[in-house]
């Protein structure tokens, strides 16, 4: 066992200030002879002052944060350690290109992504999963981990608006670092989601294909297409220097040594059926160690603090008449 904020044991002798204390009377007598005798009060006061003691010994010792020894355990599942580098330039509170109205107010894409998303974590209990959002820069967003609340705090934090830039090269290197901090078990992927590309300078694609190699990580491409986006699985032909931007990044992701696939989503069903699809793929075996914690004494301590209290009040309304 260990304390939380073992400080608050210099408060201890408040135990003993019950005994200290003598009780005061409704009535004063002159000659304490002409008292009879009451054991019965005798003890009764005797237990107060032991359950008052106990009430505050229970406080002070809650306030301390006794907590049980962790544990680790060894959990085996299937599923996959994977990242999502998510763009949050301001174009994803647009709606998808293939948004149809009807008259009522369309799901932007961000919206769209924080949801499904969070569908897709939660029917994947056994994952390991990190964030990475990225606008101008990469923005670290959560760790390779199982918590997840941690995984949906940074999801929410990832699909709000930040600058009207999208510097994928820099969200994707950040999300190669998070697997080099554990160990590799079930499969990796990196699953980018973004509604545009953005020029890659030669040195960043570079490290990119540095990091890439020999990881063994799958790389995922969802893009979520603009009104007047062209198609990256297009079949026209262009110059070098005029090819979009789009294209380009496709057919870099594609010279990797790695698996990819790329998506196109111009609504939320499409979003979805990308999701299904790298959802099926990546379930391997996974094994790695999650921490217990210990067990939290202090809510048992208030638990027994409130019941001593109860019965000091009745107590109390009891001598009142």
């Amino acid at each position: 066992m260990h304390w939380l904020h073992p400080w608050f044991l210099l408060l201890l002798p408040v135990v003993a200030v019950p005994f200290l204390l003598k009780s005061r009377h409704a009535q004063s007598y002159s000659w304490l002879q002409m008292v009879p005798a009451d054991p019965f009060s005798d003890t009764a006061n005797r237990l107060v002052k032991t359950a008052t003691s106990l009430f505050l010994l229970c406080l002070v010792l809650a306030l301390a944060g006794p907590q049980g020894d962790s544990h680790q355990e060894q959990k085996v599942g299937k599923g996959a350690q994977s990242v999502f580098v998510i763009d949050r330039s301001v174009s994803m509170d647009h709606p998808f290109a293939g948004q149809s109205t009807g008259g009522h107010a369309a799901e932007i894409k961000s919206a769209a992504a924080r949801r499904l998303i969070t569908a897709f974590i939660d029917s994947r209990p056994d994952d390991m999963m990190g964030v990475v959002g990225f606008t101008n820069s990469a923005l670290y967003g959560m760790k390779i981990t199982t918590n997840r609340d941690g995984i949906h705090s940074a999801i929410q934090a990832a699909t709000g608006p930040a600058l009207n830039q999208t510097n994928i090269g820099a969200g994707i290197t950040n999300a190669v670092t998070l697997f080099e901090n554990i160990a590799s078990t079930g499969s990796r992927a990196i699953v980018l989601l973004s509604d545009g590309a953005g020029k890659l300078s030669p040195r960043v694609k570079y490290q990119i294909q540095k990091q890439l190699t020999g990881k063994k990580i799958n790389l995922y491409w969802i893009v979520l297409r603009e009104p007047d986006d062209i198609s990256i699985f297009t079949d026209n032909v262009y110059e070098e220097e005029r090819t979009p931007e789009a294209i380009s990044l496709d057919r870099f992701f594609r010279s990797l040594k790695v698996k990819y696939k790329a998506f196109e989503a111009d609504n939320a069903t499409a979003l979805e059926s990308a999701l299904r699809e790298i959802d099926a793929k990546e379930k391997n075996v996974i094994q790695y160690a999650i921490i217990i914690p210990g067990h939290d004494y202090a809510r048992d301590l208030i638990i027994a603090a409130l019941v001593l209290g109860l019965g000091l009040v009745l107590v109390k309304h009891i001598r009142m008449y």
